[in-house]
């Protein structure tokens, strides 16, 4: 399954790049996030629950950073299993600068294993997509929040 997207956020791209790598912001920001650690200085361990049509579970997983350039880039392996499914992938995230703030392309390929892969097929993509433009949202709503306090 092939996933991309882009969004438009009214926060800087260095306040974003930063704040992808906070796990405080992370834990608040990632939908459905009940645990989330980081276990390395390149690798996220947590569990969130998600649901996608009539398939909701509880996922445990992990986020590894692959690659990055600060602030520009960063390169993702994503892995999670609930008693639903599998799931695996990779993707990239360009954080570019805009006049209003900043742009975040997104692109990656995910495999889905399991019951959710046959119920959900034709769903998949569509929520894939909403569940990541929420994140971006929820953290563009977290950076503009501590800006907002902090004058």
């Amino acid at each position: 399954m092939r996933i991309s997207g882009e969004l438009a956020l009214a926060v800087e791209q260095e306040q974003f790049f930063q704040a992808v790598h906070d796990v405080a912001v992370l834990r608040e920001t990632v939908p459905g996030c009940e645990r989330l650690e980081q276990a390395a200085p390149d690798l996220y361990t947590g569990r969130a629950k998600i649901g996608i049509a009539i398939v909701k579970g509880t996922y445990d997983g992990s986020v590894q950073i692959l690659e990055e350039r600060a602030p520009e880039y960063v390169r993702v392996r994503v892995e999670a299993k609930s008693g639903h499914a599998q799931i695996s992938g990779e993707g990239d995230v360009q954080i570019v600068p805009s006049p209003e703030g900043t742009i975040v392309r997104y692109q990656g390929d995910a495999q889905v294993r399991g019951p959710l892969a046959a119920v959900g097929q034709r769903l998949l993509p569509s929520a894939s997509k909403s569940y990541i433009e929420e994140f971006l949202r929820n953290v563009e709503k977290k950076l503009r929040q501590r800006a907002s306090s902090q004058t």
